[in-house]
Order: C-alpha cells, then sequence, then structure tokens
C-alpha cells in the first residue's frame, strides 16, 4: 500500500496523459444512418467534416478535453511542489490534487455523456461511443481514483 501511496500521483498522471491522448486519437461516436458512420474523436471535440458532411462539435466533449488539461497540469505541479521542502506548499498541493480529483472524475462522466450531446448538437437520432471513448471515460475515472490518494495524504498530514 506504501508503495502504491507513494507512486499514485505518477500513476494518476499516466493515466489522465492515456486518457488524453485515446480522447484525441481514438473514434469518438457512431451511428447507423443508410450505413454505419464512424465519427474521429477530434470531430467530436472540435466538429469538422467526415466526408461531405459538417458536424458540430459536442460541448461536453470539449469540456473533458479542456478538464483533462487542466487536471493534469495540477497533478503535475501537485508532484513538484512538495519537492520544494517548503511546508506552506504541501497543504497547498493536497487542495490543486483535490481540484484535479474533481476535474477528473467530471471529465470522465462528460466522456460518457458526450455520443448524446454529440447526437442532439448534430440532430442525429440514435449515437453510441466507440469502445476508446469508453476506455477514455474509464481512465479518466480511474486517474481521479489515484489522484485522491496524494491530496488526502497531504491535507491530512501534520506537519
Amino acid at each position: 500500500m506504501k508503495t502504491v501511496l507513494k507512486y499514485s500521483g505518477i500513476i494518476a498522471a499516466i493515466f489522465a496523459i492515456v486518457a488524453f491522448i485515446m480522447l484525441l486519437a481514438c473514434n469518438g461516436v457512431t451511428f447507423d444512418w443508410g450505413g454505419t458512420t464512424i465519427i474521429p474523436g477530434t470531430v467530436v471535440l472540435f466538429g469538422g467534416k467526415v466526408g461531405l458532411l459538417t458536424y458540430k462539435l459536442a460541448p461536453l466533449a470539449l469540456i473533458a478535453f479542456i478538464l483533462i488539461i487542466v487536471a493534469l497540469v495540477i497533478i503535475i505541479a501537485g508532484i513538484v511542489l512538495p519537492l520544494a521542502k517548503v511546508t506552506a506548499l504541501d497543504k497547498f498541493s493536497g487542495i490543486l490534487n483535490l481540484i484535479a480529483v474533481a476535474a477528473l472524475i467530471v471529465a470522465g462522466i462528460f466522456v460518457f455523456i458526450s455520443a448524446n450531446n454529440f447526437a442532439s448538437a448534430n440532430n442525429i437520432s440514435s449515437v453510441t461511443l466507440t469502445p476508446g471513448y469508453v476506455f477514455t471515460g474509464i481512465f479518466t475515472i480511474v486517474a481521479g481514483a489515484f489522484a485522491i490518494l496524494p491530496a488526502a495524504v497531504n491535507l491530512l498530514s501534520k506537519k
């Protein structure tokens, strides 16, 4: 348990980086419209053309993308700040990690909701998430679960 606790911030950062890359690299949603149409993750995030059709972005997917970036910056700051050996910064890093936990969990939920959000933005009736986006949501929530460990230690430690 001590080993997991010692490296939990780094583990959270790795899961968040993988989720960030998967959000961009994987196909986002599929729908059946005279044949299966696969929409890339970048089109779900930012909008764009697939074939001859132009699709609007899914605002919740874009918010999840931004939250993952913010959480990554906070997690890395939470790893680096305690190394400065200033006791006031230890409590600050714990609060930052709590913010990162909230951001990652909300981002994971938003990734799961992004298919319906994309469907409503583009007037499509039946849209499903691709496995890549499902794993992105799972990895984001797992990163939030690992990020809570250093936050709890930093806030509860008496220094």
